[in-house]
């Protein structure tokens, strides 16, 4: 599959408490055929701020939009 003609995506958001903060980690794939197992490389991005971690989120999701 080609980038840019992906049909599906997964965007996992994972959240734990570290020394005070939180550290947030946004994990979003692109490139799946029909199921998780046709995965490429993963994009994985680290944020301690959650208005950034859910920009990232809407950007993902909004990819879709053009396809």
């Amino acid at each position: 599959m080609r980038t840019g003609s992906a049909r599906a995506g997964v965007c996992i958001v994972r959240v734990e408490r570290q020394e005070g903060r939180l550290l947030i980690t946004v994990t979003t794939n692109r490139a799946l055929d029909r199921d998780l197992r046709s995965a490429t490389a993963d994009c994985v991005h680290k944020y301690v701020d959650p208005d950034r971690a859910l920009d990232a989120v809407r950007e993902f999701l909004r990819s879709y939009e053009d396809t």
